[in-house]
């Protein structure tokens, strides 16, 4: 098109210029990409409209809900509403089962996207903005090698022919070859386009990047549907616990005669999808007896909501036809959804699903057994029951996460990666010297693996967030490609590789790419969390002190950093210059220091964080139940819970009467002891079902009943702190409500209805004195002690 109307979009709204131009960029060389994206855009182009509009709780809808919501306000025109329909129609489609033209469907959300953008503009941008005419783009030509211009050649020659159509714009926006065919005589054609294709796959074959590029979210193959299990998915596929119980389900419901309904609960994105479609690979004389529904927050249609449209899928498991249908159904639902279903107005006609829902804790923080029931209509599985890791010995593991990773790395003929790694890679002219080359072998390491997955569990752990399987693949890619400083899309890569300065391969590195680019994704943003260069110690200190100290820093790495051979050899020949620039030093500094986190050797500094390692030993210890090994963390929370207030004497806990008192402060006697009577219970050495937050409950002289408290690792970490004497802030305490409230209860349970200790604060002796209120002759005492 004439104008890049996304360059409006940069100022304020980078994340939908980011998409934009991405989507801009990609209509001829990843179609499918484009119309997945184009949906994305819809997504971040309504958010930012809802927080323009202060409309609260739009996020809250699905995306048609929310569509529908702002056409019902007015805010958008029927036009307006129509483009995003069809945009989040396409997404829907393409995210769910293989659709075929879809350059003809990218080039169709292409120009549905520049309408709405346009639109966006003219309305919150800039009122004077006047939508230029749309054109369909053309394919870019930055290529300058003999193969692209032969590509561009071809490229234009079909160009050519499609202008014979110019008068049907809808001729024109079919732009593939299958179309052309179809429309005009191609013969004279036919020998360039077959050699554009065999362009096409030497491109493809002559570097690991175009393997890689099949992990990312963006590629065909990271579309999860239950019609879609590729050659590529079943070798990627790894088995996990959720599955197998899943399996039994459907073999065991396949055998009755009655009406089963399969509830698949869980999460966004936790894999839900796979395993239905790995179990259609597996079983398709058996899944064929039954209905699938995958995606149980959308309507297909646009005057439906997702409550429609699952009151009208569950027709036969009503309570007036459950016992009577022999309908099969595997529902793919999140927990939200179900919850929202259920307590809806459709819930009416639904209370035996509601009442099974209730007894089978399903929404509820706990784990229930799902084992087959052949009495009943109704069986579940819920993927929030099972983790991306497990607990044994005191420790996290996650095999599941390591064989992702080893099915990247592993050295086995099999192997589309390391095919590729051996084919292409070891015959590259920039082998020593490419930094993707290296990752890739960095990532091979056992050592460097068991890193990751611990990194990846903590941000899990720590920064509660919920990683799919689609994001970890997406992940691995953004782990060995540093796409700021390698433009992969260019032709001239390669030469742009073997020209990279020092500085630029030092953060090309997987160490410097894993903690330095939380603007790559959530998962990153969480691991910039946990940054080792965040860590400060006596240890760590001396040692940045001796690194900046000494000329030959190389030396550090051969010393103490397990890489695999050659990682660094660029970077050697750095000890034999005169002077090493600050710059650069500090660069390898950082480096170090993530490597060391990574792949270290030797003992000369600890990175570890004992308050975490500590949680998860009372995590695994909770869930068997041993009430031995669990005594110190009972003393460290009620440590935390007696000081969060302020310094007390022995069992006497600081309160707030009133406004705040300079000069005094105010104490009350408060016995707590240790209620460990609901701590669950298992004798398995592995734990592959538990609970993450540990509910803590205490009982005391004044309390009727014990009070408990979840504790999950931040209120863990707060109250650790707290008892080593830190002042929680107003910040702490809006950030822990539920801790609060648990606070009041606590503090009500105290002798403050009967006793009040005052002492005098800032002062060289500070006095105390003693409130009692006398039940016997009502009266009040107050005297110094």
């Amino acid at each position: 098109m004439n104008i890049n109307i996304y360059k409006f979009l940069e100022k304020d709204y980078i994340e939908l210029y980011s998409i934009g131009t991405d989507i801009d960029n990609s209509v001829f060389t990843s179609p499918h990409s484009v119309i997945v994206k184009s949906r994305v855009f819809v997504e971040q182009l309504i958010d930012n409209i809802s927080s323009l509009e202060r409309l609260q709780g739009l996020n809250e809808l699905n995306l048609s809900q929310r569509i529908n919501t702002l056409k019902y306000k007015g805010i958008i025109d029927n036009e307006i509403s129509d483009y995003l329909h069809e945009i989040r129609m396409l997404g829907n489609q393409a995210a769910h089962e293989n659709i075929e033209e879809e350059l003809v469907l990218a080039l169709k959300a292409h120009k549905n996207i520049y309408k709405v953008t346009s639109w966006f503009i003219e309305v919150y941008i800039d009122y004077n903005f006047k939508t230029p005419i749309y054109k369909s783009p053309k394919p870019m030509n930055n290529s300058q090698s003999e193969s692209s211009n032969m590509f561009m050649k071809i490229m234009g020659k079909m160009e050519d022919l499609l202008k014979l159509n110019k008068s049907n714009e809808e001729k024109i926006a079919q732009v593939s070859a299958k179309k052309v065919e179809e429309t005009v005589d191609i013969k004279e054609y036919k020998e360039e386009i077959s050699v554009t294709k065999e362009v096409e796959e030497i491109r493809k074959s002559e570097c690991l990047i175009e393997d890689l590029s099949r992990l990312k979210e963006s590629s065909r193959e990271a579309v999860e549907g239950v019609n879609v299990f590729t050659d590529f998915k079943k070798y990627m596929h790894v088995d996990r616990n959720a599955q197998m119980e899943l399996e039994e389900i459907i073999v065991e419901s396949n055998k009755q005669t009655k009406s089963q309904l399969i509830l698949v609960c869980g999460s966004v994105g936790d894999g839900k999808s796979h395993i239905i479609s790995y179990f259609k690979n597996k079983y398709p004389d058996i899944i064929k007896n039954f209905t699938l529904h995958n995606d149980a927050t959308e309507s297909l249609e646009p005057n439906k909501t997702s409550m429609d449209t699952l009151d009208d899928l569950l027709e036969n498991f009503t309570d007036e036809k459950i016992a009577s249908s022999s309908q099969k159904l595997i529902l793919a639902i999140n927990l939200g959804t179900l919850n929202n279903f259920i307590d809806s107005e459709y819930g009416e006609r639904f209370t035996k699903l509601k009442t099974f829902v209730n007894e089978k804790k399903i929404l509820e923080r706990s784990i229930a057994d799902n084992s087959f029931d052949k009495d009943s209509n109704i069986q579940f599985v819920n993927f929030s029951d099972y983790s991306l890791y497990t607990l044994k010995d005191e420790k996290v593991e996650s095999e599941y996460i390591k064989s992702l990773i080893k099915k990247i790395t592993d050295k086995s003929e099999i192997n589309i990666f390391y095919n590729s790694y051996k084919t292409n890679c070891m015959k590259c002219k920039n082998k020593d010297k490419c930094p993707i080359k290296s990752n890739y072998e960095l990532l091979s390491e056992d050592k460097t693996q068991d890193a990751i997955v611990d990194l990846l569990v903590q941000c899990i752990i720590k920064n509660k967030i919920i990683i799919s399987t689609r994001a970890l693949l997406n992940f691995m890619y953004d782990l060995l490609i540093a796409r700021t400083y390698i433009d992969i899309h260019s032709p001239m890569f390669k030469d742009d590789i073997s020209k990279l300065k020092n500085e630029e391969y030092i953060n090309s590195l997987t160490p410097n790419i894993i903690f330095d680019h939380e603007e790559l994704s959530f998962i990153f943003k969480a691991l910039n969390t946990l940054d080792p260069l965040n860590v400060r110690n006596r240890e760590v200190d001396d040692f940045i002190i001796k690194f900046n100290n000494s000329v030959k820093v190389m030396d550090f790495f051969d010393e103490y950093i397990d890489y695999p051979k050659g990682y660094i050899s660029k970077l050697h020949n750095i000890n034999d210059e005169e002077k090493l620039d600050k710059k650069t030093k500090k660069e390898l500094l950082k480096l170090f220091i993530r490597s060391y986190y990574l792949c270290g050797k030797g003992n000369i500094f600890n990175l570890r964080d004992t308050v975490y390692e500590d949680f998860i030993r009372y995590v695994y210890y909770w869930n068997k139940g041993d009430k031995a090994k669990l005594k110190g963390l009972y003393t460290e929370v009620k440590n935390g819970i007696i000081r969060w207030n302020g310094e007390a004497d022995k069992n006497q806990i600081n309160i707030f009467i009133g406004k705040n008192q300079v000069k005094y402060k105010v104490s009350e006697e408060l016995e707590l002891k240790a209620d460990t009577t609901n701590l669950p219970s298992s004798k398995e050495s592995r734990l592959e079902k538990f609970l993450t937050t540990i509910e803590i409950k205490y009982k005391g002289d004044r309390l009727d009943e014990s009070c408990g408290i979840d504790i999950d690792f931040p209120l863990y970490e707060l109250l650790i702190r707290v008892g080593n004497g830190y002042r929680p802030n107003k910040k702490d305490k809006n950030h822990f409500i539920k801790f609060i409230e648990f606070m009041n209860k606590i503090e009500m349970a105290g002798s403050q209805k009967t006793q009040l200790i005052f002492t005098e604060k800032n002062r060289e002796e500070n006095k105390k004195f003693r409130l009692e209120y006398d039940d016997e002759f009502e009266i009040y005492k107050f005297m110094e002690i």
